[in-house]
Formats: structure tokens, C-alpha cells, sequence
């Protein structure tokens, strides 16, 4: 038995060795051909992925893997197929291993894209972007997060059916979605690209540094090229021009950048050039013989020395505080030797701002006349041919009785014509104030006598002494000569601190007069005067010369004897002042002296005073005043208006002033410590006594400070309420519209009420719809606009010669400055 079951387990076994050899065995050429036939028969690629799908055991170690191919894009099929149709041999598959190794080959050749056609979703395709160097990614890597899924899902979305067929097609794709949103991110930057202007700046008006941005919101790197780098450097730095080289128009070009697309953007700003410097003060001024009579301050204008008879000639040495300023002495340079004649010499120092402004020092230089057995011949050509003439003159009071009395010196100088010299004492004006108090006169009055008309010349000097005494005796003064009168009042003395001078020069010249009657025609022809057509200049003129400059004083000026009465109501003044403006003033008929009448009028500035006569055209109607048309705004002495400069506290009231009074301020006393000598004390104290003005202390009213917009709209709805309370139904009284929000002016802003108030009634709006900017500094152009608002100045359009030379008929605010500034 044990025989027997151990033959059938070896028979087993047998059997089962057999089956496993017979399995082992090469397949037969037939059977081979039977597993690969297919592949060698197949002509395209659809019978080649039959093949691959029906002999899939050739290629594959299991089902999977024919599944897996199954589920591949067309473009992979066919990549394959093709493929397995390429790299067939011309005798065709030989073994199951060549035809699964090119097989494999395409696999590996084609995974990239195989794994791109068959991604589900964009993270499925992100993971196979990573560390692959099939595309070029070097526009992709510049996206953000955000954008670069966005571009893998529009790969996914633009994907064919059939799959990408090629790795050049998958490129050209990407490029294209990548670059779209950099083209996009490029444009959005340009558009948003602006230039950041510190406060108060604008493309208009750029004076202080500029930021450029260099990165813009989307990425883009921003680079910036300045076509005038001495003015804007590339960084945004800005230097300005100074006065003389004026305003610069300067391009500023931006190149945003991402990549290689790139965009440019240009920008034109006006980068504004300092103004001229005003300062036309000296800091030093030596004299080379002689002392002055008081130790040089730049503030005090007028000195006095005295030289003996030996010192024919000088030299000063004046040194401006401003490096731009010109000085001149006598017209000259100031290097020149300044010659002396025996008596006084009056030597002017002009001191000529950046601007154009002036100021004007005086020195009156003494010369002694020589001893009678002085053999010094060196001053002879300029001195005296004969020893002065010494007239007693009086010191009256205002009743006539004289007070005391005083002398002067009448000299004939080589050309013979004759001057006097008037310089008055302490002795005899202490000796007449003590006479006037006793009189109750408030009035000394200086007479100067000249029947005979011989006199050219007449210097009048009141050292700085004798001007206190005046002052605290609260003197008015009144100098009488036979060609002018001059009424200087206690309370134009009263913030005077220098010495005082005039000096009276009557044009008697025939030619002087010719010469004023052309220059009055063509101003007539200039100013386009209506009413009246002028007929001649009327007696001679008078030029006087004195530092009592902006403070009011009276002149009156002899008229003939012969004039009509038709004549006399028709007479005028034409003045043309020293700074280069000139003025017309009508005056009125008073006495003079005994059997001889005058024009009187009142002045601030001095020059040459001719008297017109201007008779009226029979047509026309005599111009009725209307305070409306009131001329409130004036310009520099240079013709300009600089409508761009910011206006100061005084000016403003200067403004107000002018309107309310027609051009006639009254006097009054000041009463901030700041504005005594001030030359708008008395408009700023009228302005402050209509409540229009506060002072920004109890003591100070801070004339010289900016005006801001939130000022100015305080000022102006003061104005409103004065206005409404007189006009009840008055134009400012209408029904307020809705004012606008500003985000800049705080429910707690001081001025808020103001603000709104003037914003309702369209006086001051925004300088943009949510902005007030309060803080920001009101220009004169802006001011003007808008008190012409406040005083309904009728604002016309119509042709007009401009009135000042840097307000050109093109400036926004043209129509509104002519109307402040016409007459």
C-alpha cells in the first residue's frame, strides 16, 4: 500500500512538471504571430489603437493598464498609436519585447502631456507644473498666487476635447493667458499712476519736493526720466529756479514695467521759481569822512553830518542785506567819489530790491564854507560864487500870530539859480510849541517867503528831535511856500521815527512842462478816459521829494489868477509817482493866500504834481461814484499783480477797507502793538471796528500773516450776516442749498460753521467735492474771486486791455482782477 501511494503522488507530480514545462515552452511562430499581428497589420492610427485596445495583453501585464489607456485624451492615443507606427520596423514587430519597449518609450516620451490632458483640476495641474522644464514659466513665475490659478484654470477651460496635441501648443497657451493679465496689470498701473504733490502743491504750482512712485498696485516697476534734471530730478527732488530764470515747465516721463510689456505715461508740471526777494534794506553804511548823527540802522533813512570846508569830496560805502539788491547813490555807482559843494548836499541812497522795490536813504552832508584867508582852492568849482543870504523866517500858529522864528540860508549856486536850506532847532521850535500851547493852537506853520520867484530849490530838515518834540506835543505841521503848500497831520507824525525832510523842486522850465503835457496825452489815450478830453497842463509843475512815504499828507498848489470859473471846475491832478505809477485826482478849489486860490488833495506817495485842465465832453453825462465800483485791488510798483502770491492779513483788510470807505480810510489810532507802523493800520482798524477782523491776540493783530482758506470763510460769512441783517432779502438771503460734506472739516473744526456757510451760498466751495482744504493758503487771484462774489461786483467778459502785465487775457481769474482794479 505504501507502494502504491507513493507511485501516485510521482505520477502527480509528473503531470503536473509536464503542464508546468508545456507552458514553458516558446510559443509557436504561429501562436507569436497570433499576439502581435494585429500591431504589424495595423496601417493607421485608428487600427493601431484597436490593436492597443484589443491585444492589450501584448503591451500591458494587466487589465489596468489597457484601462488606463482607454481613459488617455485622443491627442495621447493618437500620439501613441502613431508612435508604435513610426518605430515599426519594415518587417514588422518580431517580439512581444520590442513592441512593449516603443511603447514604453512613448509613454515616457508623451507622460508630461498625458499627465497635463488628463488633469481633473487646477491643483491636479499645478502639481504637475512643479519642478518640470518642459514650458517656460518665466512670465508665469511673475503672477501672483492668485493669477497663476487663475491661469491654470484657463488652461483647464481651453483645453481641446482631444487633449493638447503638442508641448508647443500647451506653451503658446500659456503665454497667452499669462501675458494677457500682464498686459492687463501693466495698463491698470498706468492708469492709476499719479504724482503725489506735498500740501498746497499742484501740476500748477510745485514748489516743493514731488513722490514718484516706483512700484505701482499691480507689481509694475515704475522708473521715471525728467527732461530738465536741474529743476525735477529723476526722484521727484525739486530744485527751484530762483527769480531771474522764472517759472520752469518741466515733463516728467514714467515707464511702467512688468516684464516686457511696458508702458509710458507723461506728466507736464510748472514748478514755480522763488519770488523776487522784497528785502531792500542795507546792513551796513560807512561813511569815509565825518560821523552821522545817529549810529546806522537799516530801519532809520535819513542822517546828517557835517564837513569841514577842506573835504571837497566823499565816498560811502553802502552794502545791501540781500545780495541781489542794487544800490546806487545819487543815480551812480556806488563806487563813485561824491562831490560837495559849500552848504548842504543831499546824497540819496537807492536801494533797489529783487522785486523792484526801493528804499531810499538820505544823507545830508554839511559842508562849512571855508575860512576868509583860507587859501584851499579845491572846492572852488563847486562852490558858491557869492556867501549865502540869511532870511529870518516866522514859525506861526494857525491864527497867523507868530511863535517864534527861525532862519535859513538862501544860496546861488555857479549856475545862478537859487536854493534855500530850512533847518529848523530845538531852541526855536520848544520856544514855539511853549507860544502854541499858551495860544491853544495845535498847528505850526512854517513860512516860506519867495515874491520874486527866484528860489529853485527849497530843502526843508527836521532832525529826529525836533520831529519828537512835534510828536509828543501832538503837532499838526504845515510848511508854506510860494509854489506848494504841505499839510502833514499829528497823526501821520505819529509813527514817524526818523528825520524828516522835503524837498520842493517847481519845474518853471518850459520844456518841463511840454514834456509832462505829451506823457498826460498819451495816458489819455492809454487809459481810454471818459467824459473828459484834456486840454493843457495849467501852472507849473511841482516835483517834491521826501522819505513821508505811505502816510497820508495834504498838498496844495497855487493856481493861476486868470482861470474861469468854468476852468476852475474843471481843473485835475496828475500825478506821476516816483515808483512809476501814475494817478489822476480831481481836488477841490480852496484860498491859497490873499487873492490867490489853490487845489488841494490828499497823497501817500510823492512824485511830480501837474494841474489838467480837463474840461468835461458836452455829451456826456458826469460818472456818478458807485462804492461797488471802487477799484479795492492794487499791483506792485513793477506792473504786476502776481495773482499766484498768497494774501497777507493786511491786505485783506486793506481790501475790505477800500471797498467800505471808497477809497477814503478814515484815521484812527492803532491799537495792536504790531500795526503802529504798519501802513494798513487804518484799514485794519476800520475792518476790525465793523467786526470783519479780529486780532489773533488782544495786542496783536499779525499783519504780515497768510491768509487760510478757513479764515477767509470766517471773514466772509461776517460779511454774510452784516449783510442779511441790512438786506433782508438781499441776494445773500436766499434759501441756502444743501452744502456739501467735507471730509477734511471736522464737526469740531473751529471754522466749520463758516465754512458751510459760504460753501451754501456759493461764495468758497470745495477744492474738490469732498475737500475744503481750511488750512490751505488763499492766493490773490482766489481772494479776488471771491470778494467780488461777496462785493456783487459785476464781473464782464467783454474785450479789455490788460491791466497788469502777468494777468494775461487767458489767466482763469482775468475778468475778476480787472473788475477789482478798474477805477
Amino acid at each position: 500500500m505504501i507502494v502504491i501511494r507513493n507511485s501516485k503522488r510521482k505520477v502527480m507530480n509528473v503531470m503536473l512538471l509536464t503542464i508546468l514545462v508545456i507552458y514553458m515552452i516558446p510559443i509557436s511562430p504561429v501562436a507569436a504571430k497570433s499576439n502581435y499581428y494585429s500591431f504589424n497589420a495595423a496601417a493607421n492610427n485608428e487600427e493601431m489603437k484597436l490593436a492597443m485596445t484589443t491585444d492589450w495583453h501584448v503591451l500591458h501585464y494587466s487589465a489596468k493598464g489597457n484601462e488606463l489607456f482607454q481613459n488617455f485624451k485622443l491627442a495621447d492615443q493618437n500620439y501613441l498609436a502613431n508612435k508604435l507606427l513610426v518605430e515599426r520596423p519594415q518587417t514588422g514587430y518580431q517580439s512581444t519585447s520590442t513592441l512593449r519597449q516603443v511603447y514604453l518609450n512613448a509613454v515616457n516620451d508623451r507622460s508630461y502631456l498625458i499627465n497635463v490632458n488628463n488633469a481633473t483640476d487646477e491643483l491636479t495641474l499645478w502639481t504637475i507644473f512643479i519642478d518640470d522644464d518642459h514650458l517656460n514659466y518665466s512670465h508665469f513665475n511673475l503672477l501672483t498666487i492668485e493669477d497663476q490659478d487663475s491661469v491654470r484654470q484657463q488652461i483647464m477651460m481651453a483645453r481641446p476635447n482631444q487633449g493638447y496635441a503638442a508641448i508647443e501648443t500647451l506653451q503658446s497657451v500659456l503665454d497667452s493667458k499669462v501675458n494677457s493679465i500682464l498686459k492687463q496689470k501693466v495698463q491698470l498701473d498706468k492708469d492709476a499712476l499719479t504724482i503725489v504733490y506735498s500740501q498746497d502743491d499742484s501740476s500748477e504750482n510745485v514748489t516743493k519736493n514731488l513722490v514718484l512712485p516706483i512700484i505701482g498696485e499691480n507689481g509694475a516697476t515704475i522708473t521715471w526720466v525728467s527732461d530738465k534734471p536741474e529743476v525735477v530730478k529723476d526722484n521727484g527732488t525739486v530744485i527751484r529756479p530762483s527769480a531771474d530764470k522764472g517759472n520752469q515747465m518741466v515733463t516728467l516721463t514714467a515707464k511702467i514695467t512688468i516684464g516686457e510689456y511696458v508702458e509710458t505715461k507723461v506728466f507736464s508740471i510748472h514748478v514755480k521759481a522763488f519770488s523776487p526777494n522784497q528785502n531792500a534794506f542795507l546792513k551796513e553804511l560807512t561813511i569815509s569822512y565825518g560821523t552821522l548823527n545817529t549810529p546806522f540802522n537799516k530801519n532809520t533813512l535819513s542822517y546828517t553830518t557835517h564837513v569841514p570846508s577842506t573835504v571837497d569830496r566823499i565816498y560811502l560805502k553802502p552794502i545791501a542785506e540781500d545780495e541781489k539788491a542794487i544800490v546806487t547813490i545819487n543815480g551812480k555807482a556806488s563806487t563813485e567819489a561824491i562831490k560837495l559843494v559849500t552848504g548842504v548836499n543831499t546824497i540819496k541812497i537807492f536801494v533797489t530790491a529783487e522785486d523792484g522795490s526801493q528804499r531810499e536813504y538820505t544823507i545830508l552832508v554839511t559842508r562849512e564854507n571855508a575860512p576868509s584867508n583860507s587859501k584851499d582852492t579845491t572846492f572852488s568849482e563847486y562852490a558858491e560864487t557869492l556867501s549865502p543870504e540869511i532870511i529870518t523866517i516866522n514859525i506861526e500858529s494857525s491864527s497867523g500870530e507868530t511863535v517864534s522864528k527861525t532862519t535859513i540860508k538862501r544860496l546861488k549856486d555857479t549856475d545862478g539859480s537859487m536854493r534855500d536850506e530850512v533847518i529848523l532847532t530845538e531852541k526855536n521850535m520848544s520856544e514855539a510849541i511853549t507860544k502854541l500851547k499858551e495860544e491853544g493852537s495845535d498847528q505850526a506853520r512854517i513860512v516860506i517867503p519867495d515874491s520874486q520867484d527866484r528860489v529853485k530849490q527849497i530843502d526843508i530838515s527836521m532832525p529826529n528831535n525836533i520831529v519828537t518834540l512835534l510828536k509828543n506835543n501832538q503837532l499838526n505841521v504845515n510848511i508854506s511856500a510860494y509854489n506848494v503848500k504841505i499839510d502833514v497831520s499829528k497823526y501821520s507824525l505819529a509813527t514817524f521815527n526818523d528825520n524828516l525832510y522835503f524837498r520842493l523842486i517847481p519845474l518853471s522850465e518850459e520844456k518841463d512842462r511840454l514834456k509832462i503835457e505829451e506823457r498826460v496825452k498819451r495816458e489819455f489815450i492809454d487809459q481810454k478816459i471818459t467824459g473828459s478830453s484834456f486840454s493843457k497842463v495849467v501852472e507849473r509843475p511841482m516835483k517834491i521829494e521826501t522819505n513821508m512815504q505811505n502816510r497820508p499828507v495834504t498838498l496844495t498848489l497855487p493856481l493861476p489868477k486868470d482861470l474861469s470859473e468854468e476852468q476852475l471846475n474843471n481843473l485835475a491832478i496828475y500825478i506821476e509817482h516816483s515808483d512809476g505809477t501814475k494817478e489822476f485826482l480831481r481836488g477841490k478849489v480852496i484860498d491859497y493866500q490873499k487873492d490867490m486860490l489853490g487845489l488841494q488833495f490828499e497823497v501817500q506817495k510823492f512824485s511830480t504834481f501837474s494841474i489838467l485842465y480837463l474840461p468835461k465832453d458836452e455829451d456826456v453825462e458826469e460818472p456818478t461814484i458807485d462804492i461797488t465800483h471802487t477799484a479795492y485791488i492794487q499791483g506792485y510798483v513793477d506792473g504786476t499783480f502776481r495773482p499766484n502770491a498768497p494774501v497777507t492779513r493786511a491786505q485783506m483788510a486793506m481790501m475790505f477797507a477800500r471797498q467800505l470807505t471808497d477809497n477814503t480810510i478814515p484815521q484812527a489810532k492803532a491799537n495792536y502793538t504790531d500795526t503802529i507802523q504798519h501802513d494798513a493800520k487804518y484799514a485794519i482798524e476800520f475792518v476790525k471796528e465793523k467786526g470783519l477782523f479780529e486780532g489773533v491776540t488782544v495786542t496783536n493783530f499779525n499783519p504780515n500773516g497768510l491768509i487760510t482758506r478757513a479764515q477767509m470763510a470766517t471773514v466772509a460769512a461776517r460779511w454774510i450776516e452784516k449783510q442779511y441783517a441790512n438786506r433782508p432779502n438781499g441776494d445773500f438771503c436766499k434759501p441756502p442749498s444743501q452744502s456739501a460734506i467735507f471730509k477734511d472739516v471736522s464737526v469740531n473744526h473751529w471754522a466749520v460753521k463758516s465754512i458751510h456757510t459760504v460753501n451754501e451760498c456759493g461764495i468758497m466751495t470745495g477744492t474738490t467735492a469732498l475737500t475744503f482744504n481750511p488750512d490751505g493758503y488763499l492766493t490773490r487771484a482766489q481772494a479776488v474771486k471771491v470778494l467780488n462774489r461777496l462785493f456783487a461786483r459785476q464781473v464782464t467778459t467783454e474785450h479789455q486791455k490788460p491791466i497788469f502785465k502777468d494777468v494775461p487775457s487767458v489767466h482763469w481769474a482775468f475778468y475778476d482782477i480787472q473788475e477789482a482794479a478798474k477805477k
